[in-house]
Order: structure tokens, then sequence, then C-alpha cells
């Protein structure tokens, strides 16, 4: 064997070898790197409620109005602050969202409602598609409240009331009403206080 080929020899063994540490290297340092973990208080998932109605049909002359209240007072000090979203949108038998028979949008609001506050969304039976007699959708209201820190108590998804009218275009009276909680009542307990001793 010529003195090129022991070279040659030489060097492939080399960048083998080199190759081999370098690896080895990688792989200790990935597998020595420390990871972070929160404790499960600590985790900042955001939750979500989805409050789900029954099928509604309308005809021609009808409206349907989704409207959700959030009955958390301003002066409520002991909750967590900040607006809850709320995302309202509007579901077909078969699943598929409502689109706006004009504009092929789907009729949908995202709002953030302060405590307080109150937000509606009007679906009118012009914006369907045309149907013989009446068209039956499905409102659906998805409420995602701020995010809670430790020290805060977490926005309870009671607190935001979602609300089902079917009215009439030609008087605008609600013809009927569909809720998933009639009201809501904080602070009052018809408990009394044990005695004390």
């Amino acid at each position: 064997m010529n003195s090129f080929g022991r070279i040659s020899k030489r060097r492939l063994q080399t960048g083998v070898f080199v190759l081999i540490v370098l690896a080895t290297l990688i792989v200790a340092v990935v597998v020595r790197q420390p990871r972070t973990v929160k404790a499960q208080d600590q985790l900042t998932a955001q939750l979500t409620e989805r409050f789900s109605f029954g099928m509604v049909a309308i005809t021609s002359g009808q409206t349907i109005r989704v409207s959700v209240a959030n009955t958390i007072m301003p002066s409520d000090i002991n909750l967590t602050p900040g607006p809850v979203r709320i995302a309202i949108n509007f579901r077909y038998l078969n699943g598929n969202l409502v689109r706006d028979y004009r504009t092929g949008e789907v009729i949908r609001s995202v709002v953030d409602l302060e405590r307080g506050g109150a937000a509606f969304v009007d679906v009118d039976y012009d914006r369907l598609p045309p149907s013989p007699i009446r068209v039956a959708i499905r409102p659906v209201v998805i409420v995602t409240p701020p995010i809670a820190s430790n020290d805060e108590t977490p926005i309870p998804f009671d607190s935001v009331v979602p609300t089902v009218e079917i009215v009439n275009n030609a008087n605008g009276r609600t013809q009927f009403a569909l809720f998933t909680q009639p009201a809501v009542a904080r602070g009052f307990n018809p408990q009394p206080d044990p005695p004390r001793e």
C-alpha cells in the first residue's frame, strides 16, 4: 500500500472518530438539558365554556336574536378584572356554520364584554338561504373568561347569561325566548350562620 493510501485511511478513521465524539456530545447535551416545568396551580390554560341551544326555526318576517349579558358588577373586586370574550355563531342541522346568503360570510360575532355589559347578534330570515317554509338553526355561545393569577378568583361561567329570542319583524315584539339559566343570584345565603358557643 502506498503512502497516499495510508494517509487517506488514517484521515477517514480520524473523521469517523470525530463524528462519533460530536454525536455523543450532542446527545449528552440534549439529554442533560434541564426542562422547565410549572406546577399545576401556575398553569395559565385558557378555559372556555360552550352554551349550545337546541334547534330554533324561523320563517319569513322573523329574526333570531342571541344576546349575552356579563352579570359581574364593576364594583366586585374579588374576581379577576378584565373583559370576558364572547363568540356567538349559528349552526345548521348538519353542524355546518350558517353563512349570510348574500355575502357568503359566516354569521358570527366576537365581543369582549366588560363587567355589566351586554351584546347581541341578529339573524334575519332574509339573510338565510331560501327555504320553502322555515329554516332551523342552532345558536352557540362560547365564553372565554380572562385568566386569573394565583391570588385572584376566576370568573365563574354562570356569570355570563345568554338568551335566544324570536322577534317578529313587523312589530319588534319577542314571540318567545330561551334561556340557559334565567338569572344568577350572588351574595345571598339563605342559611343563617350557626350560633357561636
